[in-house]
């Protein structure tokens, strides 16, 4: 994310909606090229559990950010899609494996990812940020982290960079969510939490979790792409063409209106 040019969309369900199970549904053996997925179905991977971009609302369904960036790319490329979930810190090797077409999942792209997948042109940045509960005055800095209490998602990039630096300095505790990471935030279980800054915006805008934003300096940011198995040429051009065109026709546009905000900038 760049900036956020107007207030966050308030349109959210529900930030502490949990992944289901049910949202899992038979997936190929072997990741194909565009060829073999334009004879069959699209088989695309998120985490369910990281709202706004994709989480199981109160129906059961699965739905979000990057659940319509996938069905819109889909209906440019003439595919049929089926966006599924898959536990976020082992997306990749299920990528790899080829149990996934693809991952639009917010994926940033970091050196180690790039060893396993390939990634097509970025949909948008997204940065790390710190948050605490409200009434908290003593973690003003990274160096106040010191024998705290620190939680990110695992696999995620905030996760990366809390074990990297932490050293020993600090306790890292880890969550499957962003919802179970606030609510461990908020009852007190963590005294800080690091995580992309967009969706915990996002979901205080519905929620108003007594938390807040703390600048410790700077932390790093990455652009966030889709991720494909290695070596698929036709479905790497494919999907960097729709994108192209869905930002191009502002079909774009209207999906960050719906689930960012109206006007949001986050490319």
């Amino acid at each position: 994310m760049k900036t956020l040019t107007k207030k966050f969309s308030q349109s959210l369900v529900a930030a502490a909606v949990v992944m289901s199970a049910a949202a899992m549904v038979a997936m190929p053996t072997q990741a194909r090229d565009l060829p073999e997925i334009r004879n069959d179905v699209f088989q695309v991977a998120n985490s369910g559990a990281y709202p706004p971009f994709s989480y199981v609302d109160t129906q059961g369904n699965l739905v979000g950010f990057d659940v319509d960036i996938a069905e819109a790319l889909a209906e440019k490329m003439g595919v049929e899609v089926n966006v599924q979930t898959s536990p976020w810190n082992g997306i990749i090797a299920a990528l790899a494996g080829g149990r996934f077409d693809a991952c639009i999942c917010s994926m940033s792209i970091t050196e180690e990812r790039q060893r396993a997948v390939d990634f097509t042109d970025s949909y948008y940045s997204a940065g790390l940020s710190v948050w605490v509960q409200s009434d908290n005055d003593e973690i003003n800095s990274i160096d106040d982290f010191a024998g705290k209490r620190i939680g990110s998602t695992l696999g995620e990039t905030g996760n990366q960079w809390a074990v990297e630096n932490g050293q020993g300095k600090w306790r890292n505790q880890t969550f499957q969510g962003l919802p179970d990471m606030m609510n461990a935030l908020t009852t007190g279980r963590v005294d800080a939490m690091i995580a992309d800054d967009v969706p915990v915006l996002v979901a205080m805008q519905e929620n108003a979790p007594a938390i807040k934003m703390v600048d410790v300096g700077e932390l790093p940011r990455w652009p966030a792409a889709i991720s494909i198995q290695k070596n698929k040429p036709e479905l790497l051009a494919a999907l960097n063409t729709a994108l192209a065109e869905i930002k191009e026709d502002g079909t774009y546009q209207a999906i960050v209106d719906k689930w960012i905000g109206e006007g949001a900038n986050i490319e």
